[in-house]
């Protein structure tokens, strides 16, 4: 992630790590994320995460953050993407969407569920 802010000239700030909540936990209000993502945290220009499946735990809940940072004129960067997220344009909201599906697809089969 480091690797990531530096690409687009950014710096960390904080961090933001929240290993033992529950992925059906709303990122807003997660203990470790959430201040960050309603500024209570102190001014930030934006979210550096190492990948887009990894800002939510299914494709809604992904793109809701992506809409917020860019909705806020916040920068939203991650690892293996060239520069910032534009979601205005078409072929990066695509790759963003597509990408976002990662976190869908390790929710697997709720029928198959115990």
């Amino acid at each position: 992630m480091l690797t990531a802010a530096a690409s687009v000239g950014a710096h960390v700030i904080g961090w933001a790590d929240d290993w033992e909540v529950s992925g059906a936990t709303d990122r807003v209000t997660r203990p470790t994320p959430g201040p960050w993502l309603r500024d209570h945290r102190g001014a930030n220009d934006g979210l550096v995460a190492v990948a887009v499946d990894r800002l939510g735990r299914d494709v809604v809940d992904c793109l809701n953050i992506g809409y917020k940072m860019w909705d806020e004129k916040k920068m939203l960067v991650t690892y293996g993407h060239d520069g910032a997220w534009n979601l205005d344009d078409p072929a990066d909201e695509n790759r963003f969407t597509v990408e976002a599906w990662g976190a869908q697809m390790e929710l697997g089969d709720p029928a198959q569920e115990p």
